[in-house]
């Protein structure tokens, strides 16, 4: 842990935002970012909810105040998933939750899962530490780009979502820290620590899948473009027919809408994406 918490706070700066900061279509890449986002935001804190619950002293009280925080104090406007719901209004993004689960790529599935693995079971429970420790460190450094982000290229978007998090997170891996982590490894020793790293490098990895992946995706559907073989844009109707991945080999040349970005008119063109990469044909009629 020694080790993780710096290298997580001295994390470089977003790939992904550093293209989109230089892209003229932007809007587009990060209309796709909130969209797979939206999977875990807008029920955000519900899966870990359930690793508050049981009888285990003062650790579950400090979960327990972390949860409230993510609830907004039982204050609905102030609950994160509302701020969130912001967010995505600021980019005329349909708020209620699973609206866009067509477009869901594998590696925001695979955060999805991984989170609910956690904490479905109490089996878990110290990976399920880990797995806060570094996602309320790793979030101190990520929200607050993308607060300045959308600071800087869409100011009349809400971002509160943003600019909470990359203040509360600090204090949020504090008590994770001190009134969580230390007091389980004084109780149950080194057995305790190694499976709470266990949960923190499993976070660790899947989000840096995530991330690689959207920097990915975003430089592709540009190539296809500037090739003539996609266009940008999210239509009003969200296709759910069959799904479509890179070297599925679909005979269709029919087009397919690739998450929030555009449509590519050339199945052939998709070969070249990140492996996750889902593409959704209109649905039957």
């Amino acid at each position: 842990m020694e080790r993780l918490l710096p290298q997580v706070r001295n994390t470089p700066p977003s790939a992904f935002l550093s293209y989109l900061d230089a892209s003229p279509q932007r809007e587009h890449h990060y209309r796709n970012f909130l969209i797979q986002s939206s999977a875990d935001l807008l029920a955000e804190a519900s899966a870990s909810a359930l690793g508050v619950v049981g009888e285990f002293g003062e650790p579950q009280s400090a979960l327990f105040r972390i949860l409230i925080d993510e609830f907004g104090y039982g204050e609905h406007a102030k609950k994160h998933s509302q701020l969130f719901r912001k967010t995505l209004s600021g980019f005329d993004l349909n708020t209620e939750y699973n609206a866009y689960w067509p477009l869901w790529d594998t590696p925001a599935l695979a955060i999805h899962n991984t989170i609910h693995c956690l904490f479905q079971s109490p089996r878990h429970f110290f990976k399920q530490v880990g797995f806060l420790l570094f996602a309320e460190t790793a979030y101190q450094h990520s929200t607050g780009e993308h607060f300045r982000y959308l600071k800087k290229h869409h100011p009349s978007v809400d971002g509160t979502y943003f600019g909470e998090h990359a203040h509360i997170d600090i204090h949020h891996t504090r008590m994770v820290v001190e009134e969580v982590v230390v007091p389980l490894v004084d109780k149950f020793g080194p057995t305790a620590g190694h499976e709470i790293l266990i949960g923190a490098e499993a976070t660790r990895a899947v989000f840096k899948a995530g991330d690689t992946h959207m920097l990915a995706l975003s430089k592709a559907f540009d190539a296809a473009v500037s090739s003539g073989h996609a266009v940008y844009g999210l239509p009003a109707n969200i296709p759910d027919g069959d799904a479509v991945m890179p070297g599925t080999g679909q005979a269709s040349e029919a087009a397919f809408q690739v998450g929030g970005i555009g449509r590519v008119t050339k199945t052939a063109a998709f070969a070249a994406f990140p492996e996750g990469s889902v593409g959704r044909h209109e649905g039957a009629s």
